[in-house]
């Protein structure tokens, strides 16, 4: 068995299906479904039992997983300790950051990263879910959260604010004094459990809510079309045209925006140097962070 055997076995156990291990890969479906044909008619055992559910690896695919997993392992800290060792700070950085952080706030900080950075590439993988930065998946992280896992490093670099946003047709000028009774944009089942899902539970009737959406992104497009008043990130409402934020940010919902990295990717100097341009160009934006412009007064602030 060589590399790519084991990359794709450890990727059907994962994923528990031949689909999503295809996407992992990058490889289409029937064409990983030949490999792993092939790969067991050499090895002369059955490494996955085919289950209603998705593939369950067999005892054989169970050892062949766990060697798989250790390989990776040792590859990734393979990479993180020579890699870039005589590069010194140009090359290739991998940055993953969330989806809206990626759509709303992160161009213009790339954009000028790139112009005072020419010797820096960056690859920005756009995922909601948390990478694992041991394996090398990326470089660099950002991450809005509370707790941070501590076997990485990095430093806070913003505070994200949220509030009420809506488009402007819903928001008359003299003030809004019923936004309770307004309609809503919520979230679905992805979200419903997170602070802004749980903030329109306490203070927003079920019954108002037209629309629920399972990303940021939908839900930001939902208030941008005019929908129903929504709960977005301050850095999301006030990219997006013809949307106003209605009173003060929510303070209870404010969470830090964190920059991450592994210990031996950052000791990598293209790693530093970019980790260092990023804090200093989103330490920038912390205006469109914070939430901090003219927003529309409630009735009962006048």
């Amino acid at each position: 068995m060589d590399w790519d055997d084991l990359r794709i076995a450890l990727a059907i156990a994962e994923s528990g299906s031949l689909s999503g291990a295809a996407s992992a890969l990058h490889l289409s479906h029937p064409t990983l479904s030949r490999r792993l044909q092939r790969m067991e008619h050499r090895l002369g055992t059955r490494l996955f039992e085919r289950l209603p559910t998705g593939l369950r690896p067999t005892a054989a695919g169970e050892e062949v997983r766990q060697l798989a997993l250790r390989l990776r392992e040792d590859i990734a800290a393979l990479e993180r300790e020579i890699g870039g060792r005589d590069r010194g700070a140009s090359g290739t950085v991998r940055l993953t950051a969330p989806d809206a952080v990626s759509e709303y706030l992160l161009p213009n900080v790339l954009r000028s990263l790139c112009a005072s950075h020419p010797q820096l590439q960056i690859d920005l993988l756009v995922s909601n879910e948390v990478l694992p930065l041991a394996q090398r998946t990326a470089d660099i992280a950002l991450r809005v959260t509370r707790q941070p896992a501590e076997t990485l490093r990095g430093r806070q670099v913003g505070e994200v604010a949220m509030a009420v946003y809506a488009a402007r047709q819903l928001t008359p000028g003299d003030g809004v004094s019923d936004w309770a009774d307004a309609p809503w944009v919520g979230f679905g089942a992805g979200l419903a459990c997170s602070g802004p899902g749980l903030w329109l539970d306490r203070h927003v009737s079920s019954s108002v809510i037209r629309l629920r959406a399972n990303t940021l992104l939908g839900a930001a497009q939902a208030v941008k079309s005019g929908i129903g008043f929504g709960v977005l990130p301050c850095f999301v409402g006030q990219s997006l045209a013809g949307v106003e934020q209605v009173g003060e940010p929510i303070a209870e919902l404010s969470q830090p925006l964190w920059l991450l990295m592994h210990a031996d990717a950052a000791r990598l100097p293209r790693v530093q140097a970019a980790s260092a341009a990023l804090a200093a160009e989103i330490r920038n934006a912390s205006g469109l962070l914070s939430g901090r412009r003219h927003p529309v007064r409630l009735a009962h602030e006048t």
